[in-house]
């Protein structure tokens, strides 16, 4: 039984794509053909489609060849059935599953032409399908080395990773001590600052106050400078009336009285004003004292921040370092995704393999029943060998005994012959002998008539 589906091809076109597979052939070939060019053209076929030499086949890798009594006479059996155990497995990957020996040993030229019509279109097939095998081989293949180089990328992004996290527990207890070394100078500044204010706006103040002495001070002397000036234009407007005089100077002395009490007001008035403007100059030194720590806080605030660059550079990176491992891993999973499609087509041609080999199993086991009832017909002829040769034996010792006794017999023949020929030589002799006797008596009686 057969089951295949391919079209029937025309002579032309099957001579046509054999030479294209560079099997060389003719359409008398196919027409009318032969055992020893049909065999030669399995050959080929299993030889291109199978990879399998016909000089393996004839060398039989047989294990109870060594069993039997005379293994040479079966070397070509044996090369024959591994030839045609060759040819049904490449016809029933192509469909045809009732391929026996006598497509081998007496062609016929329309099962010929099926087989050949089903082993083209299975080349066209193969064809078709390495080259799809082949892309998806390739195309897994570079997904693979992708993957490789990216699990690789990741692995040494993963190691500058740790060694940047090791790097950084290694300098926390430093950024630690750092941070609260900065905490503390903040406070100190903090504080410093505040003083700074207070000091300032106090510093405000008492200049506001001395501002104001000064200027009491300016308009005292101001004053004093117009009593004087008036002082000594009453001194030159001086008339010689005594009482007038004492009483001016009297006014005047009064006058002096009061500015000089103004004055001591005035110094009394100043002299807190002078503490405060020592208090002003002590806290200006206090201040530069400030200014000076500021600048030194400054400094480390500068390193400090630097510090903090250092660490926000190192965030960065490592959030770069994160962000490039991310998409790595993105990479990764897209190829995995890539190469999970890759494996449901694979998966998907793998059920289609597994179909068609349902099918060929089916069409194995089918080839497996004719198989055997050829092993059954093979068992029958090598019983009917095993009598044939047992019959061949005994022929071989009759033949062997008959040759032996023929020898024998030609022996004692021979001895014969030549007893005989030595007897006749005798006979021959003694008869010559007697008539050499006769012929003498008969010329001496000859000659006795003559003369008598």
């Amino acid at each position: 039984m057969s089951h295949y589906s391919f079209p029937i091809l025309p002579n032309k076109e099957i001579v046509h794509l054999l030479n294209e597979i560079s099997i060389e052939v003719v359409d008398d070939d196919l027409l009318n053909p032969t055992s020893g060019k049909v065999q030669l053209l399995y050959q080929q076929l299993v030889e291109l489609l199978l990879n399998q030499r016909r000089e393996d086949m004839l060398q039989p890798q047989f294990a109870g060849m060594a069993e039997l009594e005379f293994p040479e006479l079966h070397d070509e059996s044996v090369s024959t059935m591994a030839f045609l155990r060759a040819c049904q497995r490449l016809l029933t990957t192509c469909g045809i599953s009732d391929f026996t020996l006598q497509d081998l040993i007496k062609p016929e030229h329309k099962r010929l032409r099926r087989n050949m019509s089903a082993v083209l279109n299975f080349c066209k097939f193969r064809e078709d399908q390495l080259t799809k095998y082949m892309e998806f081989r390739q195309e897994t293949d570079a997904l693979a080395n992708k993957k490789l180089h990216l699990e690789q990328e990741n692995e040494r992004l993963l190691t500058e990773l740790k060694d940047v996290t090791r790097e950084r527990q290694q300098e926390a207890p430093e950024e630690q001590a750092l941070k609260s070394e900065n905490e503390e100078r903040e406070v100190v500044m903090r504080e410093l600052w505040k003083r700074k204010t207070a000091m300032e706006q106090e510093n405000k103040l008492l200049k506001a106050q001395l501002q104001e002495v000064k200027d009491e001070i300016h308009s005292t002397e101001f004053h004093l400078q117009e009593a004087k000036k008036e002082c000594n234009y009453l001194s030159m407007q001086i008339v010689d009336d005594p009482t007038k005089l004492k009483a001016e100077l009297q006014g005047l002395q009064e006058m002096e009285k009061h500015e000089k009490g103004t004055i001591k007001q005035l110094e009394a008035k100043v002299f807190p004003l002078a503490k405060q403007v020592e208090a002003v100059v002590n806290a200006d030194a206090h201040v530069d004292e400030v200014l000076q720590l500021q600048m030194e806080c400054e400094t480390q605030s500068a390193k400090l921040k630097e510090n903090n660059k250092e660490l926000a550079t190192l965030a960065e990176r490592e959030l770069s370092d994160k962000a490039e491992s991310s998409a790595q891993a993105h990479n990764i999973r897209s190829a995995a995704q890539r190469e999970q499609r890759m494996k449901e087509r694979i998966d998907r041609l793998k059920q289609e393999h597994l179909s068609k080999q349902k099918k060929a199993k089916e069409s194995l086991a089918e080839t497996t029943l004719q198989w055997k009832q050829l092993e059954s017909e093979r068992s029958v002829q090598s019983r009917q060998l095993e009598e044939n040769d047992s019959v061949l034996r005994d022929l071989k010792d009759a033949i062997l005994k008959a040759k032996m006794a023929h020898n024998d017999e030609t022996t004692r023949i021979i001895q014969q012959q030549q007893h005989l020929a030595n007897q006749v030589r005798a006979y021959h002799k003694n008869l010559m002998a007697a008539m050499k006797v006769v012929s003498g008596q008969t010329a001496q009686q000859v000659q006795r008539c003559m003369y008598s």
